[in-house]
């Protein structure tokens, strides 16, 4: 089996990422404290919904940047189709050594990130509690963020030096759950 064009998978790489930054923002406007102290009693009211909303979004992130950043060539990953923009004679000298050097800036988060994919989600650890794999990774949002924002970087590179257009991040979700938020509770934001 062939894989997809590489054109479509850094197009498909990009939406990873832009998908990944967006269940990130979800998942902290619902759990970061300053967000979630003037919602709570919404959430409450609709508990059924609210009780695992937000881990899901964490989990969509968690699994979508592993991804990103997994090392298998049959996979879409960053790390394969560098080495194919780069085969293909498409990236310049300067942009495949700024690459380089977002990629080894990225991967103590992105293999925080695997940590919590392998042992807390995707392959839940029968030796280590979850809590204890959290632990593990060490890995805060100011952490989960840059790495989305190196991710789009690498990304946008690959997809500028093959001619297509470049990806971006958008806040329309976040600013929807705002609406709902604010629609549900009457007074949240």
């Amino acid at each position: 089996m062939h894989p997809l064009p590489l054109n479509e998978r850094l197009d498909r790489i990009g939406q990873h990422i832009v998908r990944a930054r967006l269940f990130l923002d979800l998942w902290f406007y619902f759990e970061a404290r300053d967000s979630r102290g003037k919602i709570i009693e919404t959430m409450r009211g609709y508990n059924g919904f609210f009780r695992f909303t937000p881990h899901a979004y964490f989990v969509a992130y968690v699994i979508y940047m592993a991804g990103v950043f997994d090392r298998r060539r049959d996979t879409i990953s960053l790390a394969s189709l560098i080495h194919e923009v780069k085969a293909a004679g498409c990236l310049k000298v300067h942009d495949a050594a700024t690459v380089g050097a977002l990629l080894a800036q990225a991967k103590p988060i992105a293999d925080k990130v695997a940590i919590l994919r392998h042992k807390a989600f995707a392959h839940r650890s029968a030796h280590v509690s979850y809590n204890d794999v959290f632990k593990m990774a060490a890995v805060n949002p100011d952490h989960l963020r840059d790495l989305t924002d190196m991710a789009m970087n690498i990304a946008n590179r690959l997809l500028l030096a093959r001619g297509l257009r470049d990806q971006h991040f958008t806040k329309l979700p976040r600013e929807a759950a705002e609406a709902m938020m604010k629609t549900l509770g009457g007074r949240a934001t």
